[in-house]
């Protein structure tokens, strides 16, 4: 008897793969439609990051706006067709291109405007990633990585652009505030891909398109697509992203930050003090302005 309960006790300490949540559906006018994802919808688990939109962006929708404490990251998809133009208080003005990756590390606050060019059809994510309270004040910058500089692992029935950090033999870029991993898969009917994630990290998985089953040990999840899923810190282990039919995945993993922060919109700080001082700084131009 103290044998099977002890059994039952270290399955349930392994058990990691959180539940399969579906994307919140948001459109704003003719040129904004979006799937959105809070840290809210998956109690924590989601950590460090806090809002994921996979995004079509076809006309200009949003004015130059303020963030902070946080980073603003934009991934471009391959299917984008046109170029996505990024301003920014940085004196930045970059045209991002299909499979792009762009990292706005806001910190003590940036403001950016992002729109497609004329006749543009950006596909995206648009990502916040929390930072942790020591890097919260620290001086903006950026990161962009070009398409052509994504180191890619393609094999039978898999492709995996690794955007960021690390995944078998590939290196991607690694020049953000706090390592990150994040893969853009393309698994075929059948396909077949596995990611180490190292110890004390957590994972989000999301997919694009298709059907993908994630495997944990003898845990697994089936995700349709437009639902998320996430995977718990613990030892190092493998996980498994399997295909039944043609599935488009992202995969973003990192150490969680587990620290308390105040959201006001873009602008997450910890504290309300920390919000009042930065609106104040960015209202007194401070942050600098966008060139027009």
């Amino acid at each position: 008897m103290t044998d099977m309960i002890t059994a039952e006790k270290t399955r349930a300490q392994a058990a990691r793969l959180g539940q399969v949540v579906a994307a919140s559906p948001h459109r704003i006018g003719d040129g904004f439609t979006a799937h959105h994802f809070s840290e809210e919808m998956f109690g924590g688990r989601m950590d460090p990051l806090l809002m994921v939109d996979d995004f079509v962006m076809t006309a200009p929708t949003f004015d130059p706006h303020l963030h902070a404490g946080i980073s603003a990251v934009t991934a471009m998809f391959e299917d984008s067709a046109g170029e996505f133009i990024n301003r920014d208080t940085l004196g930045h003005n970059v045209a991002l291109k299909a499979g792009d990756l762009y990292w706005l590390v806001a910190a003590s606050g940036a403001a950016h405007e992002e729109r497609p060019a004329d006749g543009a059809r950006t596909h995206a994510l648009q990502i916040f990633v929390n930072l942790p309270r020591h890097l919260k004040g620290e001086p903006a910058r950026s990161l962009h990585v070009r398409a052509e500089d994504v180191p890619v692992l393609a094999g039978s029935g898999h492709r995996v652009r690794v955007l960021l950090g690390r995944t078998g033999t590939a290196v991607g870029a690694e020049d953000t505030p706090e390592e990150m991993t994040m893969l853009d898969g393309f698994l075929d009917k059948g396909g077949r891909f596995a990611h180490r994630l190292p110890a004390g990290r957590q994972a989000w998985i999301y997919v694009v398109s298709g059907i993908l089953t994630v495997r944990h040990g003898e845990e697994q999840r089936t995700l349709g697509a437009k639902h998320a899923t996430t995977v718990e810190t613990g030892p190092e282990t493998d996980l498994v992203m399997e295909a039944a039919a043609p599935a488009h995945f992202m995969l973003m993993a990192a150490k969680p930050i587990r620290e308390a922060f105040v959201k006001h919109g873009p602008l997450v700080m910890s504290t309300e003090a920390d919000i009042r001082r930065t609106l104040a700084c960015y209202a007194e131009g401070k942050f600098g302005r966008i060139t027009t």
